[in-house]
């Protein structure tokens, strides 16, 4: 799972557990690899979340968000 930054465009993603990863702006950050998604940042409207399918939800949907990470984690 990738997450993208739509203030400075930079697309980052966790490798590993505990690699926690921010963008070139500091506007989010994302943790977890495929263990678990921890994300965060100063405006959720303006960070993407890009899932392994494809998927992208912004994280200020969070109803669309949660539904679709509990697909995620029934498939990791």
């Amino acid at each position: 799972m990738k997450i993208k930054c739509l203030n400075c465009n930079e697309t980052i993603e966790s490798k590993y557990r505990h690699n926690l990863v921010s963008c070139i702006c500091e506007n989010c950050y994302v943790d977890g690899g495929k263990d678990y998604l921890h994300f965060g940042g100063n405006d959720y409207s303006k960070i993407l979340i890009i899932f392994d399918d494809g998927t992208e939800i912004l994280a200020s949907d969070e109803e669309k968000f949660k539904k679709k990470y509990e697909e995620w984690e029934e498939k990791y």
